[in-house]
Formats: C-alpha cells, structure tokens, sequence
C-alpha cells in the first residue's frame, strides 16, 4: 500500500473529489504541426517555469482543489527559479477558457487544468498559445503543447471497495458523488467492483448531488442512504464530502470511507480509510519533464508508479481484520501484475 507519509499533509479529500481520480479514457491525439514562425513548447527545455492553476473549487476546501495547490507549490519548492501566479478558483465552465488565456498573458508557460471538465476549454486555447504549455489533470487530448494527467484511480478506488465489502454489516453500501461526471462514475464503477470482490452479495447504491460544494444536500443525501440501511458511504464529491462525513458521525453504526488524501479528520473514529492520488508526486513528475523537453503523449500513473493507493486510517474506533488487509494487498499486487482489472 502506498503510505500516507508520501502525501501531502493537509487533511483532504477528493475527493475529486476527485474529479478526476479515474481510470481516463485513452487520449486524443489532436496534434498538428506547429503554424510557421512558432515554437511550440513540446520538445524544448524551458528555462524556468511560471505556473498557473485553473481549480474547480476553491483553493481551502479540503479537497480536490487544495490538493492542486499544494502540488503547484511543491513544484516551486522542487524546482529552481520557479515561479507562481495565484490559483483561479472555480471560475465556472464558461469562463475556463478566458482565465487560461488571462494567464497566459500574464506569462505562465506552464498551466495546470485540475478538472477533466476543462479539456475542450484548454484544447482551444492551447492553440492560441503555442509557447505555453496546458496540463489538464484527467484530460484527453493530446496536442503539440497540451497533455493531460491521467491518474488511474479505479484501482486506488477498487481496493477501498474491497475495504467497504468486507466491513459492511448490512451487505448495503453507497457513494456520494458532487457533479456527475465521467471519471468520478467510473471510479465509483471500480469500487463497486472491489465491494463485490470482498463481498459478492453486497449491494451498493450511487448518488450524486450535483455539485462540489452543497454540504447540506450531501449529508441530506447520505442521511437517506443510512436510513435504508446503507452502513458504509464513500464520497467523491470535493467539500461536499464534509456532509456525508457529518451524517456518518451521527449515525450509530456507520462507517465512512474519503478520498483522494487521507481524510482522517473526517468522522474520524469513524473512518475506515480513504483512496489515495498523490497529485504532488504528479504534478512534479509532470513538470519536470515539461521543464526537460521529455513530454510526450499523456501522463498515466496508478498503483505501479505509486501515485494512487489505499491508506487505512489509524484513529478508526473499530478492527479492520488482518485477514481483509491481507487480501486486500493481494488484490494490490494482482492490480498491479495485470491479473485484475479493476
């Protein structure tokens, strides 16, 4: 498992959530010769990098969005002469693609997308910036100067299924997801699957509040799921997380699963765990090769490169049994070998 000790310290989780903590699509490759008289940015080292961060939700949520902002600022602590530019915060669909032009004017030759959602807004503007490079963190497309991150985040997501599956008293467990989109669907798919691995009876329940940021209707959400017997909620829904958390500490018996950082302080005697992306690890691995003039094609990291796993939360109240832990690590290793898909 991958330990929690690598990850950044602040207590989130992304949640994407995660957006954008599944296993991606395979990219687009849409790229087309450089128009005469540029030079685009792939290929070539780049003296020093000025970053910009375009996030889905703001910057102190506990979540997704922190994360990107811890991870722009490791890239500045790791890397010489590199330099920042404050975060853009939830700027609304519409308005990703004026903010990415914003910083590119402003200088930055490095910007980092942190939503699988701004894929058509970062391929458009790329190509009006050919020295800038665009980094879109669960993205598609692929272009001379654009490339997403892709985390494979169903295998993180299988294990804590798994986890759920051999907890679960009831048989009933649930995800609670904020904006309902491709990665983080397809990442509930994967911890569905690990539930029915560890447990093939189990049933489990997907919902999604429509939004990252509506705590009140993610814990009304999962006060409905409890009260039909649900006992363990996972969530992917960026801050909104903290209401299914809420509604977890309030209900005798239940149990709660975060994600993308450890999330302990989240109902905590509560908490079994929650599903890894070490978006720091990603975000500098991607950086330095963009600095190097080494990218090419998109950024894919899961459970063999270390950049997503499960962490188990020490300050549960209960007992993960050894025998669950011990079949979940060899789930781990048959992910990782290519026996399992998860």
């Amino acid at each position: 498992m991958i330990s929690s000790r690598r990850r950044f310290c602040a207590a989130l989780t992304f949640g994407f959530i995660f957006v954008g903590c599944a296993q991606q699509e395979p990219a687009k490759d849409t790229a087309a010769p450089p128009a005469p008289g540029t030079a685009a940015t792939g290929g070539e080292a780049i003296a020093a990098l000025k970053i910009g961060l375009i996030t889905p939700g703001k910057i102190n949520d506990k979540g997704w969005s922190q994360l990107a902002n811890d991870s722009v600022a490791k890239i500045k602590g790791e890397i010489p002469g590199t330099e920042t530019v404050p975060a853009i915060e939830d700027p609304g669909q519409a308005n990703v693609a004026g903010a990415a032009r914003d910083l590119a004017k402003k200088g930055c030759n490095l910007i980092f997308f942190h939503a699988s959602e701004y894929d058509d807004a970062a391929a458009s503007v790329a190509k009006e910036f050919p020295k800038t490079y665009f980094v879109v963190v669960g993205g598609r497309t692929t272009d001379t100067n654009l490339t997403p991150i892709q985390f494979k985040a169903g295998e993180a997501t299988y294990l804590a299924g798994m986890l759920a599956g051999g907890m679960t008293k009831t048989g009933k467990v649930a995800c609670v997801g904020g904006s309902e989109i491709p990665i983080v669907k397809e990442a509930f798919a994967s911890f569905a699957k690990g539930v029915k691995a560890a447990k093939a009876d189990a049933e489990v329940k997907i919902v999604f509040t429509g939004s990252g940021d509506d705590i009140a209707k993610a814990k009304q959400q999962s006060q409905a799921l409890l009260d039909s017997g649900v006992d363990v909620l996972h969530h992917n829904a960026n801050a909104a997380g903290q209401g299914v958390a809420q509604a977890v500490t309030d209900k005798e018996g239940a149990m709660f699963i975060g994600a993308n950082a450890p999330q302990d302080d989240l109902a905590t005697t509560k908490n079994l765990g929650s599903f890894l992306v070490d978006a720091q690890a990603a975000y500098l691995l991607a950086a330095k090769a963009i600095k190097e003039g080494k990218a090419t094609g998109a950024f894919q990291y899961g459970l063999k490169e270390k950049v997503v796993g499960l962490h188990y939360n020490d300050k549960f109240a209960g007992k993960v049994p050894d025998e669950l832990k011990a079949k979940i690590a060899a789930a781990e290793a048959d992910v990782i070998a290519g026996k399992v898909t998860p």
